[in-house]
């Protein structure tokens, strides 16, 4: 596993991301680019969670507005509950997150939800100075990370940038329920952008003020709630889990979740194990994983059960997906607010207002974990080795040598044909060390050479990434071996 470094500065070198604006000297901090190979990455793991976490389980997907307006989250709590404990210096006002100023200084675990007298308290305790200018701090106090973005020329109509992606989802669910012949449980799911006013922007991908995330929102009768399809696919399966009162992490079954009472019922232990199988197939290994079960001090306002799914990296355990029972809170309020009728009737005629279960993944925090965990250095060589369903490029197509025109009309013959069916890329610039070694850091799971014997016998040499094996394939052949490759069948 890479350290932090590492990965930034492979990042920098290879354009996988960057900071945004970042020729102008004041631009705003926590907001960064993705470049072409970094953009292909998250576009491929947005694919595979579409794959394992939408389609298998047959979920609708929504695309909602950025903006909406501000009675939204009147009734989500937002405007009230959506804050960060702050601390600013007296001295140079710079501001502090308070809990995370706490936990960097300490070692000690301090919780964005714990009260602010408890947090205030914590820094007299440890004389804590501000970082910046060693000035003394104020007390702690609550701030509101929305982002305001009022709307209209004339008269402004008052609207804010979304803090999370799932609110679309409720606002859409009445309309849903009617066109889509829903039938429940029902999963709604959307992925993109959100924004957050973060006190501390920083470590790039880890701490933003707009960033992306997929949120999946699954809506069911509370009264039904050990009632899930296919739970004999997971009910053996085991989760990595931490429970509240310990520090250690077990392997428990879906089915002992439940049985043990440490998850409400089938279905929620059922979407905490479909969780962990995507971060499997994206490449995360199963021991720096674990579900974290939060305590009451540190659940979001609108939880009533909650388990953090987080990844070890070199910066420590890192959340990387939110896993909430948000109950009927969040329908119950736009119902309250909206005036809108929003309850379901159960075939005996009876109403209730459907429970959620939430799956709430930060997609560039995912990519950067995904990222350490693949990153691989050895004496000159680095390489990514990428499940190649991830790979920015399937495969590198390289004549041996660019100026032979006949090895160069071989090679794009072979491009040409790859082309239409795999994410494939023409290189003759370089030496072929150097074009391996480009290919190799950005993750590309094989390289297709063309020499002089391709000519004479119609094959080329393909060389696995991590392996650098290499074997002669026929070129009529290229394109069902890419696919048993890719899907595994195979190796070289």
């Amino acid at each position: 596993m890479a350290a932090y470094e590492d990965i930034v500065n492979l990042a920098l070198r290879r354009s996988l991301f960057y900071p945004a604006s970042e020729i102008y000297a004041n631009a705003p901090a926590g907001m960064y680019d993705y470049g072409p190979f970094g953009a292909a990455i998250r576009r491929k793991i947005a694919d595979q969670w579409r794959k394992h976490l939408v389609q298998k389980e047959n979920f609708l997907e929504i695309d909602g507005a950025l903006i909406m307006p501000e009675d939204v989250f009147k009734a989500s709590g937002h405007l009230t509950n959506f804050n960060d404990p702050v601390t600013q210096c007296k001295k140079c006002n710079t501001i502090h997150r308070a809990d995370k100023l706490l936990e960097e200084t300490t070692k000690k675990p301090y919780k964005e939800a714990m009260p602010v007298q408890e947090l205030t308290q914590g820094l007299r305790e440890h004389n804590l100075k501000c970082p910046k200018c060693k000035g003394e701090l104020m007390d702690v106090k609550q701030f509101n990370m929305m982002v305001k973005a009022d709307v209209g020329v004339g008269q402004k109509a008052s609207c804010y940038l979304r803090p999370e992606s799932c609110q679309t989802i409720f606002t859409n669910w009445d309309r849903l329920v009617k066109t889509m012949r829903v039938k429940l449980p029902k999963g709604v799911s959307q992925i993109g952008k959100v924004f957050r006013n973060e006190i501390s922007p920083r470590q790039t991908l880890i701490r933003q003020v707009e960033f992306n995330q997929s949120e999946s929102e699954v809506f069911f009768d509370p009264q039904e709630v050990n009632t899930i399809e296919h739970w004999e696919e997971v009910k053996d399966y085991k989760l990595r889990i931490q429970k509240a009162d310990s520090n250690k992490t077990e392997d428990i079954t879906a089915d002992k979740l439940v049985k043990d009472k440490l998850v409400s019922g089938k279905l929620i232990a059922y979407y905490l194990a479909r969780t962990q199988q995507l971060f499997e197939k994206l490449g995360i290994p199963v021991q720096n994983m674990r579900f974290r079960q939060l305590d009451d001090t540190e659940r979001a306002f609108y939880a009533k059960e909650a388990y953090d799914f987080e990844v070890q990296t070199s910066l420590g355990w890192m959340e990387l997906a939110a896993n909430n029972y948000r109950t009927d809170y969040d329908l119950k309020g736009h119902a309250n607010i909206s005036k809108k009728d929003l309850n379901h009737t159960r075939e005996d005629g009876s109403k209730f207002i459907p429970h959620i279960w939430e799956i709430s993944i930060g997609f560039d925090r995912a990519f950067y974990a995904i990222l350490e965990h693949s990153y691989n250095k050895q004496k000159e060589r680095t390489w990514l080795s990428l499940p190649p369903t991830l790979a920015p490029i399937m495969a590198g197509i390289f004549p041996l040598l660019s100026n032979k025109p006949e090895l160069v009309k071989k090679a794009e013959e072979v491009f040409a044909e790859l082309q239409d069916c795999y994410d494939v890329q023409y290189d003759a610039t370089g030496s072929i060390g150097k074009r391996y070694a480009r290919m190799d850091e950005i993750g590309v799971p094989w390289c297709i050479t063309i020499d002089f014997d391709s000519i004479k016998n119609e094959d080329v040499t393909i060389r696995a990434r991590d392996s650098t094996a290499q074997k002669r394939i026929k070129i009529k052949d290229l394109r069902d071996t890419l696919y048993q490759l890719i899907t595994g069948k195979i190796s070289l």
